[in-house]
């Protein structure tokens, strides 16, 4: 018989627990918006990170490819993302989210 490989559970340090605590707690007392804005400000801040990494990279002369969305594609999914935002409003009124 094949043993089976179960996943491990991803064990954060303690310092990252408090801080995913701490944001589901202020997450939880935010509009939908506050919510959108704040993930939107977390992801140009991802994206600053992987430009300054790559920059580090070249100076090394280590290359490394990988893709980042323009302007125009982050405006285009954001967009696209507020229409589908408002069809779900319409239908979805009564249920409770839970962000994490």
């Amino acid at each position: 018989m094949e043993e089976t490989v179960r996943p491990r559970e991803l064990e954060l340090p303690l310092q990252l627990q408090f801080a995913m605590r701490k944001a589901e707690l202020e997450a939880q007392e935010m509009t939908w918006d506050q919510l959108y804005a704040a993930l939107l400000n977390l992801y140009q801040r991802r994206l600053i990170e992987w430009a300054a990494v790559k920059d580090i990279l070249a100076d090394e002369n280590i290359e490394l490819e990988f893709d980042l969305p323009t302007q125009l594609e982050l405006v285009e999914l954001a967009m696209m993302c507020e229409g589908d935002e408002d069809d779900e409003d319409d239908e979805d009124d009564d249920r409770e989210y839970s962000v994490f």
